[in-house]
């Protein structure tokens, strides 16, 4: 089994200085998410699971940086963090999950499941990929390297939910790391095995035509070789945030992470394809049908 890594929400150095996020009931979402994530901790080394703690003085942006520096092929991220509502009536918890991505979507719900077992008395909203967020995507979903979720253990804003995590924060920390440990070993059920990764090969449509460069399928997510991202007209060399990988000598993007380009990105999971159309083609084909002859 890999090792974990895990990050409080919230509590960083952001621009406008440290980040408390939600505050209701005389406390904080970085307060409550640091002290389950302890227990979290205790509860993993209790269990002989190797974990890393993210450090709590590390910005957002810097948390995916020094997960990204550290981990390793069979490890696996998640962050807590609590929701906040304007209508203290809403509660639950759920788990977010990078969209297009049945495999992290298979287990969000292992993990959610983990978590309601324990704590019955919470409601489940469900696993939802980081589109439907309230951000339309989430850094910690597409920037970290590895796989990697975003649990929300509850509404702080809800007296219901506040009070349940502050008085069996244990039963939460344990159902957190049933999911956990469950969800590190589907990614790495055989210890031991060699560090250089193995990835399956996939198809590659761009703007209606297929190619005979495939791409690679890391953790579930598809990546294309960065020669072909010329086609899409797009400019890679003005943003640091679209992941790279390097396989086998050739370099590689996650394609997901086009969708902040205009690129439409849909995967077929049959004929292991994915695809992708630029919506400057389609505007560009429409111009020129509009175009008299």
């Amino acid at each position: 089994m890999g090792r974990i890594f895990i990050s409080a929400a919230h509590g960083g150095k952001e621009a406008r200085g440290i980040d408390p996020g939600a505050i209701a009931g005389g406390t904080s979402e970085a307060k409550e998410m640091i002290l389950l994530r302890d227990l979290i901790v205790t509860e993993l080394r209790a269990r002989n699971v190797e974990i890393l703690a993210v450090p709590d003085d590390l910005s957002a942006a810097q948390t995916i940086t020094w997960v990204n520096s550290r981990g390793r092929r069979g490890d696996i991220a998640l962050e807590i963090e609590s929701d906040a509502a304007n209508s203290p009536s809403v509660r639950g918890a759920s788990v977010f999950y990078i969209a297009n991505n049945s495999d992290r979507r298979s287990n969000a719900e292992q993990l959610l499941v983990g978590l309601l077992r324990r704590v019955p008395q919470l409601p489940n909203r469900g696993v939802k990929p980081d589109t439907n967020s309230g951000l339309g995507s989430l850094a910690f979903c597409r920037q970290t390297r590895l796989p990697a979720l975003v649990m929300q253990v509850g509404f702080l804003s809800n007296p219901e939910d506040r009070a349940l995590l502050q008085s069996r924060r244990r039963d939460f920390a344990l159902g957190i790391v049933d999911g956990l440990v469950t969800w590190s070993r589907v990614i790495d059920p055989t210890p031991g095995t060699p560090a250089e990764a193995n990835y399956p090969p996939i198809n590659i449509n761009i703007n209606g035509q297929n190619y005979s460069e495939q791409g690679v399928l890391v953790n579930g997510n598809a990546y294309i070789p960065i020669d072909l991202v010329d086609r899409l007209r797009i400019d890679l060399s003005k943003t640091a945030n679209v992941n790279r990988i390097t396989y086998r000598k050739v370099v590689y993007v996650k394609a997901i992470e086009l969708r902040d380009f205009n690129v439409a990105v849909t995967w077929d999971a049959a004929t292991r394809t994915v695809s992708l159309r630029s919506n400057l083609a389609v505007r560009l084909q429409i111009l020129k049908c509009l175009l008299p002859l």
